[in-house]
């Protein structure tokens, strides 16, 4: 966590050895916090702001892990009517998962 703008440079500096493991964190009005996510099981994370007036602006990402089985065991498939933005807006959905 760092005061100011982040930049490319700042890759440089991260800890990817020791780093210390946390459920929250706490991220200061002007400033950055960069954030090593391990995601050991498939399905869909949420990675959210805690405060629910941010996550109504957007402060809000899901991420999906898929299985190589590609079951509806492990995730549902994506509903029709998803909303898509920014550089996923015009790729192809992925294929319905099955039983």
């Amino acid at each position: 966590v760092e005061p100011g703008r982040w930049t490319p440079e700042k890759r440089a500096t991260y800890n990817l050895l020791d780093a210390v493991s946390r459920h929250t964190i706490q991220v200061f009005p002007k400033s950055w916090a960069a954030i090593l996510l391990t995601f050991d099981n498939a399905g869909m994370w949420n990675l959210r702001s805690e405060l629910p007036e941010r996550r109504y602006l957007g402060q809000e990402l899901y991420i999906s892990v898929i299985s190589p089985e590609r079951s509806l065991r492990d995730e549902y498939n994506m509903p029709d009517n998803t909303q898509l933005c920014g550089a996923v807006l015009n790729l192809p959905k992925p294929a319905p998962y099955t039983i």
